[in-house]
């Protein structure tokens, strides 16, 4: 960015960009986007299993308890934490839901783990 006066450019911090050369002021991410180097000209989009609020420097793990599993698709905002499904063993954080292997059973919603 370019601050007004005879000043030298100063490079975005992490957390913000400059889109166009010649901008007076650096742009925060927007949620759902981060970025982790200075001086960027656009933010990265946060992957499936974790999270960036607005002007995040770094992607943040998706954290649930056993039993439930994060429904991030965007990485926009906070995880929900949803049941685990039937089938499925849960055993939080970002893990998606795991089918039981065979011989193995999840009957009930909301299990960390299979029979």
């Amino acid at each position: 960015a370019c601050p007004g006066g005879a000043a030298p450019p100063t490079p975005c911090e992490p957390g913000h960009f400059a889109s166009a050369p010649g901008l007076s002021k650096c742009e925060l991410c927007a949620a759902g986007f981060y970025q982790s180097s200075s001086g960027a000209e656009e933010c990265v989009r946060c992957k499936r299993g974790s999270f960036c609020p607005v002007g995040a420097s770094l992607e943040l793990p998706a954290a649930c308890f056993p039993g439930t599993y994060a429904n991030v698709t965007d990485g926009d905002g906070l995880p929900d934490c949803l049941d685990c499904p039937a089938g499925s063993a849960c055993p939080g954080g970002a893990a998606p839901p795991t089918p039981c292997e065979p011989g193995h059973f999840a009957s009930a919603p909301g299990l960390s783990k299979c029979e």
